[in-house]
């Protein structure tokens, strides 16, 4: 019975010697993680690149010592994406607000300040147009008024 049991572990341990596979795995796995900014918005984008090698390692030969070997490998590449999420930025946004306000401010300012200096030039030509057609109705009165023996100017009708 000893026998029969050492002689089966015997066999057992010959044949899974002999069937032993050497197998190459490898598995590379690298994160890549990508920050963005496009003006208040950040957009933060993970990937995931798998990169797995699989294959078996072929011994050519018997059971010599430096026996020559070729690999078959299979590459897998694999992409997935982890994290794609869109990202506000309150701060950017307020100093972007504050920004724009203070332009239509400056820009209203501005308005109001060229209406005012339009307004104080139109009073100015308008009181240089008045003072002219005074001087213009004494010059005219002046040169109306005759000494007192000289007859009046009469108007010409034309026909």
């Amino acid at each position: 019975m000893k026998k029969i049991v050492f002689t089966t572990i015997a066999l057992l341990a010959i044949f899974s010697l002999q069937a032993q596979e050497n197998k190459v795995v490898k598995e590379e796995t690298t994160i890549k993680k990508v920050v963005t900014k496009e003006g208040s918005q950040v957009i933060v984008k993970e990937v995931k690149n798998v990169e797995k090698e699989k294959g078996s390692v072929m011994v050519e030969g018997n059971e010599n010592e430096n026996q020559e070997f070729s690999e078959d490998l299979n590459v897998d590449k694999d992409q997935e994406v982890v994290k794609d999420e869109v990202i506000i930025d309150q701060d950017n946004e307020d100093l972007i607000e504050a920004e724009k306000k203070q332009q239509e401010d400056a820009l209203q300012k501005s308005i109001e300040a060229q209406n005012a200096k339009a307004e104080a030039e139109r009073k100015l030509l308008e009181q240089q147009r008045e003072e002219r057609l005074k001087m213009m109705e004494e010059n005219r009165k002046k040169l109306e008024s005759r000494p007192k023996g000289m007859t009046k100017l009469q108007k010409k009708k034309h026909n």
